[in-house]
């Protein structure tokens, strides 16, 4: 096999397939959130609620503002809504009193799965017809995918000040 430069990689290789993929999960994302009333932040942040709470980690307002690039504000005002829409609930902890934990309630629980039941079906169904070692690789090559993907952004937060709302390195304050 031909190897390609990479500037084909880029136009016809995996970069551009990862990139039609990602494109095509954001529109579906986009259509269920509407269904659902939510907006394009309370989804990602949803998500990342939930996933905490699987994994047994601590979620807190600060850890959120961070993973979504929010302001401070922008977050209480997230938060907020989420809260009020009875999908996240605030704890303090147990330690100090004073941190706030956010945990999501069974209605966030019912709704992801409703959000993502057809997107769910729809990939289940296409893998049906891999090999489980063909998905296995799937598995192992997204999950280093995502990886390098975390290692980008990391780099670029390192470097600039843009994550916490301020004007990044080398850029003009005018």
């Amino acid at each position: 096999m031909a190897s390609m430069n990479s500037r084909e990689m880029t136009r016809r290789g995996p970069l551009h397939t990862l990139q039609s993929f990602t494109v095509e999960a954001e529109r579906y994302m986009e259509v269920t959130r509407r269904v659902v009333g939510l907006g394009h932040n309370d989804v990602h942040a949803l998500s990342s609620v939930v996933e905490a709470d699987e994994q047994g980690e601590v979620m807190t307002p600060g850890i959120l503002r961070r993973r979504l690039v929010l302001s401070p504000a922008a977050t209480t005002a997230l938060v907020d809504r989420l809260v009020g829409h009875g999908l996240i609930v605030r704890h303090k902890t147990v330690a100090d009193g004073r941190t706030v934990e956010l945990h999501a309630t069974p209605k966030a629980h019912l709704m992801g799965r409703e959000m993502f039941v057809v997107l769910s079906e729809a990939i289940m169904d296409r893998l049906s017809g891999y090999t489980p070692s063909e998905v296995d690789l799937l598995i192992t090559m997204m999950r280093d995918l995502t990886g390098a993907a975390r290692s980008a952004r990391e780099y670029l937060e390192a470097r600039t000040d843009c994550v916490d709302g301020l004007v990044a390195e080398g850029a003009s304050s005018t």
